[in-house]
């Protein structure tokens, strides 16, 4: 796989090196899956992810920006394996009728790609009592956005606004899970029940104190750690005296 060594005298624009991590054969599976490139003669699935990528890294605010930028020379267009630099309806025309879900299906592969990649070159200390256990570390964000534009995103009064609720992978180090919602989405809700495999440990904030969900975890022998609400009515079953002699 070689994700962290490469070869730096490629010859190659920075931003046809990061797509070369992207594996084409994982990109055409999932275009088979989703049938994606259906339809699309001249804006195919993988010019999409060329130009949503180049608008990303460049911090392009309009697709004039991402057209232009990359119809800078022909040479350039050619290292990104393109035919020419997408046109601004071409490009609005794809991001309303190809379907997110083939993304979202290309982000699971490349997970489960560089899977071991990732977890080797992690040089995290873990403790011995948890080494065999999977680490999610759970949270969200709100967004504020234009109101005029996004009437749909019911916010405040004056405000519209999305939440993007995130399960970052500690071993990974990278998101693994993420949903985005109505800012109106309670947080314990943003991820549906957040049940995971056997041994998976959960570190959230309050606000995901939910005692069905809880319930739920301790069924599926999963591990949380939250801060409890202050008006929880609880009884201590029992102490446990921390040892003398470790950390």
């Amino acid at each position: 796989m070689g994700l962290f060594k490469r070869n730096k005298n490629n010859n190659k624009p920075l931003l046809r090196q990061i797509l070369d991590l992207v594996p084409r054969w994982i990109l055409e599976s999932c275009v088979k899956k989703h049938q994606s490139d259906r339809g699309c003669s001249k804006y195919k699935t993988y010019d999409q992810f060329v130009a949503l990528t180049f608008g990303q890294l460049n911090k392009c605010y309009t697709l004039s920006d991402i057209f232009t930028g990359i119809g800078v020379c022909e040479g350039f267009i050619t290292d990104l394996g393109l035919n020419q630099s997408p046109a601004r309806s071409t490009m609005s025309d794809g991001n309303k009728k190809r379907t997110w879900k083939v993304y979202e299906a290309l982000y699971v592969k490349l997970l489960s790609h560089y899977d071991k990649v990732l977890k080797n070159d992690n040089h995290r200390t873990i403790i011995q009592e948890i080494k065999d256990h999977s680490i999610k570390l759970i949270d969200s964000t709100t967004i504020s956005l234009c109101l005029s534009m996004f009437d749909w995103a019911k916010f405040r009064t004056a405000k519209e606004g999305i939440k993007i609720h995130t399960c970052f992978d500690d071993a990974l180090q990278i998101s693994d899970l993420i949903n985005i919602t109505e800012v109106k989405t309670h947080d314990s809700k943003g991820l549906g029940q957040n049940i995971f495999p056997k041994n998976t440990i959960f570190v959230e904030d309050r606000a995901y104190f939910d005692f069905v969900l809880m319930l739920n975890r301790i069924f599926a022998q999963n591990i949380f750690v939250t801060r409890i609400k202050t008006n929880t009515d609880y009884i201590i079953v029992n102490e446990l005296e921390l040892p003398l002699d470790k950390d």
